[in-house]
């Protein structure tokens, strides 16, 4: 994953990673679990070969729980991510989509914490936004 800049801009990291979902009813529980792949540590702060953020698990932890439950055609889906540590960095995210026309569907996302982006990967951030989707997740 990358943020596609150049350094001293560049944000990028390179993961293993799996999805486990379980369903049941209009329940789904989805956990995605990752492994970091190590890179070299820079040898300067502009060194293009190195690592360009080695503390991000700090922020991002080792995965992510997504709960996603169905009311009839919409979707209420929240997204936790920590760093299980003392500092407790981590993400909360609180999706909601609606129907409006055929597959198009308006959308809801609320975002507070850590990795909202990987520019800002160690800032907390709150987001909120609105929009419109062309499918569910489901």
């Amino acid at each position: 994953q990358s943020n596609g800049r150049s350094v001293p801009e560049s944000r990028s990291w390179n993961r293993l990673y799996a999805v486990f979902t379980a369903e049941r009813n209009n329940l789904y529980l989805i956990f995605k679990p990752w492994y970091r792949l190590k890179e070299d540590p820079k040898e300067g702060p502009l060194d293009p070969r190195g690592d360009d953020n080695p503390d991000i698990e700090d922020y991002m932890g080792h995965g992510e729980l997504t709960a996603m439950y169905l009311f009839g055609h919409r979707t209420l889906a929240v997204m936790l991510r920590s760093n299980l540590k003392s500092e407790h960095r981590g993400a909360l995210q609180i999706d909601w989509s609606i129907p409006l026309q055929g597959k198009l569907r308006g959308y809801v996302q609320y975002f507070n914490g850590y990795g909202e982006s990987l520019i800002d990967y160690n800032r907390s951030s709150h987001r909120f936004g609105i929009g419109v989707m062309l499918t569910d997740w489901l």
